[in-house]
């Protein structure tokens, strides 16, 4: 069975910051799946990723939900907005 990681996990995994991880899934530069609204990452297709040097990402992410990575229309929205939410809401509470 297929191991998969959270972004906290994978941060921890790669000793990145979790904004770093989150930055490079908006961007589209490392290898990711949804499943509905969230995010994983499959271990083996990390390693692929790394050892390709982790300049780009594959161009057949995997298609865990139905309509495709991102879902029904106005998913990756949501998705955008719920990652710059928890941003806001540290920045605002100083």
């Amino acid at each position: 069975m297929e191991t998969y990681l959270t972004i906290e996990g994978l941060a921890e995994h790669l000793k990145l910051a979790e904004q770093t991880i989150r930055r490079w899934v908006l961007n589209r530069e490392i290898p990711f799946c949804k499943i509905r609204k969230v995010i994983r990452f499959r271990v083996s297709e990390i390693e692929k990723w790394i050892d390709n040097g982790g300049a780009c990402a594959p161009s057949n992410y995997s298609e865990e939900t139905e309509g495709g990575l991102f879902g029904k229309a106005g998913a990756e929205e949501t998705e955008v907005q719920e990652m710059t939410e928890g941003k806001e809401e540290m920045v605002g509470g100083v």
